[in-house]
């Protein structure tokens, strides 16, 4: 079947069109893991065996004659061609596995299915499906489908022992979980005869169909409905709510509602932007914010409770509850004010057009190109923010104008505080059931003042004030106002670094004697640390820091960090944050000899320990500066330098050869010259690293080839051949190189290798190396 260039909403797909051309099908890291293959005793449970089973008796019964529609999958296209999988991973997947599996049946005659010709012959080995959910699921896709699906006969079990396979990916829940769904699939088709499998092959990618839902089209313009929840379920359009709302029970005694609301409406008009035709989005969204923090404390019915879900709250701000804005319940005269605070909140006294609360999402017209759902709605982090802030701006509105600096500075505390949580991957992770905590806090607050959350710490959910945030509150507690104000617009200035990343409690420590804060050593330590990890670190951080604090001992540095397969020397901020938690003593001391003056180059000069197996990274700058991810792999007792993230497509060496060439190419003194350049000396980055020497005489291209076997001291090889003229076929090249260079190996003690075709001399130690290369090099050509 023909290939489709654009997916389009409501269009039916079969999955050779979803695996085929230009396309990458992304399950992009928002998603959860994919978990059919779990074991039955899982609370998930395993889902493989009958979801396969199923198709197959679809299939067997119908003689492969009619076509299987497996439902809705929803997605939407970034960067071009690349469909990010909102819905319907654990069925694409699933289909994705039993394609692999049945094309190691059949010869590879699905292979163009599971990757094209472009991608495995010659550029990165991406699959049509990348499992982009972390870095591990995407290597072991790759590696999945192109050494195990297509160039491997071996059933399953082997996989966990291939060269392949890191020990890693056993941490990892989806590849378990895959691992486990691809046996339940290996047993499913042992009986099978590679003539059927061919044919339900053929019928799975022509047959079993899909329909499409683009989710950044799901606004459309002419609608007259809004969207009021994240799932896009829509409620009464702002026009047939008017009405509605003006004649409620509660509204009776209530004066000029339908102007109050037309000025509303016409404010979020002039504050939409152009995506939005209407003030609909905007309008439809504040309400939605309305009743989430009206209703904060309206149970579900008990029939519709789970156990992770009580509060109606919950399910609004999670899309799955069809849920009318109650306005037989909640006031115009509320709307109205909590449309005051808004205003408050998006515009200063100052300056019309910005305020000091800045949001990621656009809040008075919210586009469909701002929610992960593509909907027109905020997220649910950003309503963690701001919810709780439009709730106490709600509350104190009319007081403005009699207290408005301490009213401005509480509503800037609050920010900060909420703001900051959400930095931190725990309270983001678990927003939808802690965005009703934050909105409740605002009752218990005392006088507006953040700091009196210190008296209620019993009633907060410790995700919210944890240890850090009472750590915190207490120093601020205890200064005075001036002196306060200072001190916490230093940590609102600090939890923004992206290393931090909202957690300050090792600067706060080192900055802290006796039980007594001290700001100006706070300052300090800040200004050394923005120092040494520049902006957003990546590609900014200087290699000297990394070879001085090698010289500190820290834990578990270098180390496989969180999402890696590889050993690291810190690149991306997070892995930055876990080595100063994990060393915040030695961190401290570090940055205390940096304060006094101390500079990187001094710890690099002045460290002697040789016995740091990390030594000539410290004192050789060129081991870091090749690797540019800073990542290295173990190769045997040796390790290899990456010189970019996926070593299994680029360039990387072997430590030791990597080292010998750096010394002849650093030798100023030239002891082991290339002898008034008849030679050229080159590093060949590759599995088998080697430094390559070439004679520059056209009559006698003789290589010399130096490897290391990463096993043992006296592990070096040295290999002696002819170069290979184009014209001249490998077995001509093999006899010329042994009768030409009999007299030469024979003088170096050289003895002939038949299998690789070479001269070589094996087991040699470092130094026999070098005076190896330096006799070949003087020996008459």
């Amino acid at each position: 079947m023909a290939n489709k260039i654009n997916f389009i909403t409501g269009e039916t797909y079969t999955l050779s069109e979803l695996f085929s051309g230009d396309r990458r099908i992304i399950i992009p890291d928002l998603q959860r893991d994919y978990c059919w293959g779990d074991d039955a005793s899982t609370e998930k449970g395993e889902l493989v065996t009958g979801f396969v089973n199923n198709i197959i008796e679809q299939y067997d019964n119908a003689n492969g004659q009619e076509t299987l529609n497996l439902g809705l999958f929803y997605g939407y296209e970034v960067p071009a061609n690349h469909i990010q999988l909102c819905d319907g991973q654990q069925r694409l997947t699933t289909l994705y596995l039993l394609l692999g599996m049945l094309n190691k049946n059949v010869n590879n005659k699905f292979r163009r299915n599971l990757i094209s010709d472009f991608e495995y012959k010659q550029d990165d080995k991406e699959p049509y499906l990348n499992y982009a959910i972390r870095e591990t699921s995407l290597y072991f896709m790759s590696d999945l489908v192109c050494k195990f699906f297509i160039e491997n006969k071996d059933n399953v079990e082997s996989i966990t022992g291939c060269d392949w396979y890191f020990g890693d990916y056993n941490l990892d829940p989806s590849i378990k979980s895959m691992l486990k769904a691809l046996s339940i699939i290996e047993s499913l088709l042992k009986e099978r005869e590679d003539k059927w499998c061919y044919s339900f092959g053929e019928w799975l990618l022509n047959k079993v169909t899909f329909l499409y839902f683009d989710m950044e089209n799901r606004k459309n313009g002419e609608e007259t409905f809004v969207v009021i929840n994240t799932t896009g379920e829509s409620l009464s359009a702002t026009q047939n709510l008017k009405p509605l709302v003006i004649n409620a029970e509660i509204n009776r005694d209530s004066q000029n509602v339908a102007e109050e609301w037309e000025e509303i409406e016409t404010w979020f008009w002039r504050s939409r932007q152009e995506a939005n035709d209407t003030a609909d989005a905007g309008l439809a969204e504040f309400l939605r914010w309305i009743s989430v923090i009206e209703q904060v404390n309206v149970e579900l019915p008990k029939e519709i409770q789970t156990s992770d879900t009580k509060w109606l709250v919950q399910i609004i701000l999670q899309g799955k509850n069809k849920s009318e804005f109650p306005y037989e319940t909640i006031s115009f005269e509320t709307i109205h004010t909590y449309w005051k605070a808004l205003k408050w909140i998006v515009t200063t006294k100052d300056d019309e057009e910005r305020s000091e609360f800045t949001f990621v999402d656009d809040l008075l017209s919210p586009s469909v190109k701002n929610d992960v759902n593509k909907l027109n709605a905020i997220g649910q982090n950003q309503c963690f923010v701001l919810l709780p802030l439009l709730k106490f701006v709600y509350k104190n509105i009319n007081d403005v104008e009699v207290s408005e600096l301490d009213f401005h500075r509480n509503a800037r505390r609050i920010y900060e505080f909420f703001n900051n949580l959400i930095r931190i991957s725990d309270v983001s992770k678990a927003v939808n059931a802690l965005t009703r905590e934050a909105i409740k806090i605002i009752d218990l607050l005392e006088g507006g003042d953040i700091v009196s959350l210190l008296d209620h710490a019993n009633d907060v959910s410790k995700q919210i004030l944890t240890e850090e945030e009472k750590l915190k509150l207490e120093i601020l507690k205890q200064k005075q106002p001036g002196n306060r104000i200072e001190v916490e617009e230093a940590f609102w200035n600090v939890q923004k670094h992206p290393i931090w990343n909202g957690e300050i409690v090792p600067i706060i420590r080192w900055s802290s004697s006796d039980g007594s804060f001290s700001l100006d050593k706070f300052r300090q330590y800040d200004n050394k640390f923005r120092e040494a990890f520049v902006g957003d670190c990546v590609n900014k951080i200087d290699d000297t820091l990394r070879r001085a604090l090698l010289t500190r001992d820290l834990k578990d540095y270098p180390c496989i960090f969180e999402g890696y397969t590889n050993i690291s020397f810190g690149e991306k901020c997070q892995d930055w944050h876990t080595l100063i938690y994990d060393n915040v003593d030695i961190f401290k001391s570090f940055f205390d000899e940096l304060i006094n003056g101390k500079s990187y180059k001094e710890m690099i000069d002045n460290y002697e320990e040789t016995s740091n197996i990390w030594y000539r990274f410290i004192k050789m700058p060129e081991l870091l500066a090749y690797c540019e991810k800073k990542n290295i792999q173990h190769w045997d007792n040796s390790y290899c330098l990456v010189q970019q993230q996926r070593a299994t497509i680029n360039h990387y060496a072997e430590l030791e050869t990597f080292c010998l060439f750096l010394e002849y190419v650093k030798n100023e003194d030239k002891p082991y010259n290339l002898h008034d350049n008849r030679w050229q000396m080159k590093l060949c980055q590759e599995d088998d690293t080697a430094i390559r020497f070439n004679s520059k005489y056209s009559d006698a291209p003789i290589t010399i080839d130096v490897h290391y076997n990463r096993i043992d001291e006296k592990g070096w090889n040295v290999q002696v051949f002819l170069g290979k003229d184009e014209n001249e076929s490998d077995a001509d090249l093999i006899l010329l190189t042994k009768n030409t260079l009999q007299e030469i190996a024979s003088n170096n003690e050289l003895a002939w290798n038949n299998d690789i075709g070479r001269y070589e001399c094996r087991d040699l130690n470092r130094e026999e190396v070098k005076n190896k290369i330096n006799k070949l090099q003087n020996s008459p050509l």
